[in-house]
C-alpha cells in the first residue's frame, strides 16, 4: 500500500492540524488521522485511490484522487468543496506562497498551474510526472519515474534535467532549510539533495 504523510504546524479551528499527523491511504481509499499517542482513526473515507495531500496556506487540506481526477479542498471532514476535476489520473500537489495550487495531471502529461478564481493552464509538457515541489526560487521540481528523473521546471515552461539515472524516483519534497528530498522508490533510498533550489 502506497501512503503519503502530511503535517502541518497551522493551528486553524476547522482541521485540528498542529498535534495530528494525515495520512493518505491509497490502498483503502481514505484519510488517515494519527494522534500524538499513537491511534489512527478514518478522517476522511470513501476516496478514490488518494495519492497526495497537503495543507493550503489558508489551513484547508487538499486531496488529489488519482483515479478521480480530482482536488477536493476540505475545511473540516464534512465541508467539501471539488476545486478541479476532470483531470487525467492527478499524481502531485503543491502551493507557492500566494496558495497558487500547482498540480501534476500524470496520464496528460502535464504540470497545471491552478489560479485562486480555479482557472486551469498548463504550464509544461513533462512525461509522467510523479510529484511536485515549490523550491524558495518558485521554480517546480518533478519527479519523473519511468525517465528515472527530475527536472526543474520554471513558471515559463522552460525545463532543465537537474538529476538523472535514478530508479524511479518520485514525491521531491523540500525541508526548512532548502534541501531537496526524494524518494528512489526503485532502489528504497531516500536522496537529499542540496544546492540553490
Amino acid at each position: 500500500m502506497t501512503e503519503t504523510l502530511v503535517t502541518s504546524r497551522l493551528g486553524r479551528e476547522t482541521i485540528p492540524v498542529s498535534t495530528y499527523l494525515y495520512v493518505a491511504g491509497t490502498g483503502a481509499n481514505r484519510v488517515a488521522r494519527v494522534s500524538p499517542e499513537g491511534s489512527v482513526s478514518t478522517y476522511i473515507p470513501g476516496l478514490n485511490v488518494p495519492v497526495d495531500l497537503v495543507f493550503h496556506p489558508n489551513g484547508e487540506l487538499f486531496v488529489c484522487e488519482l483515479s478521480a481526477g480530482t482536488v477536493t479542498s476540505y475545511k473540516s471532514a464534512k465541508k467539501v468543496e471539488v476545486v478541479a476535476s476532470s483531470l487525467d489520473k492527478l499524481h502531485g500537489l503543491a502551493f507557492d506562497h500566494a496558495g497558487v495550487t500547482y498540480i501534476n495531471e500524470w496520464s496528460g502529461n502535464r504540470v497545471l498551474r491552478m489560479d485562486r478564481e480555479g482557472r486551469l493552464q498548463t504550464v509544461a509538457i513533462v512525461e509522467d510526472p510523479v510529484g511536485i515541489a515549490i523550491g524558495k526560487s518558485g521554480d517546480l521540481y518533478v519527479a519523473q519515474p519511468q525517465a528515472g528523473k527530475v527536472s526543474r521546471v520554471k513558471l515559463d515552461g522552460t525545463r532543465i534535467t537537474l538529476i538523472e539515472r535514478l530508479n524511479e524516483p518520485r514525491d521531491p519534497a523540500f525541508d526548512e532549510a532548502g534541501n531537496l528530498f526524494v524518494a528512489e522508490t526503485g532502489t528504497g533510498r531516500i536522496l537529499k539533495m542540496t544546492g540553490d533550489f
